[in-house]
């Protein structure tokens, strides 16, 4: 038996949009329509510009948690896929290692 350990990561995501009179306090009123509790700020778009100065910009944040994931198969290839086949939805494998029985964990 061969057994695959590895860590997902959530892939929930959260939208939100922001308008000033200039570009950076469009870009503060995006993050601040933002709940980052649990989450990241990840990227900031100019949506519009208008020649007045009026800005228009969305502002994307991904989810921090993350979880230990592990599957059992009778080979490397059959266990790679368990592993893969089980991962949730909503979330997406980060790493893997194949775990070899009788090793010891790392220090």
């Amino acid at each position: 038996m061969t057994t695959m350990r590895g860590e997902l990561r959530s892939t929930a995501t959260r939208e939100s949009e922001g308008s000033g009179d200039n570009i950076e306090a469009a870009r503060q009123a995006a993050i601040a329509a933002l709940d980052l509790d649990g989450f990241e700020l990840q990227q900031i778009n100019a949506v519009t510009s208008k020649a007045t100065g009026e800005t228009t910009v969305r502002a994307l944040a991904r989810a921090r948690d993350t979880k230990p994931h592990e599957a059992t198969g009778s080979s490397y290839q059959d266990a790679l896929r368990a592993f893969r086949e089980s991962v949730p939805e909503g979330w997406q494998a980060q790493n893997v290692r194949e775990v070899r029985e009788g090793s010891a964990p790392p220090a």
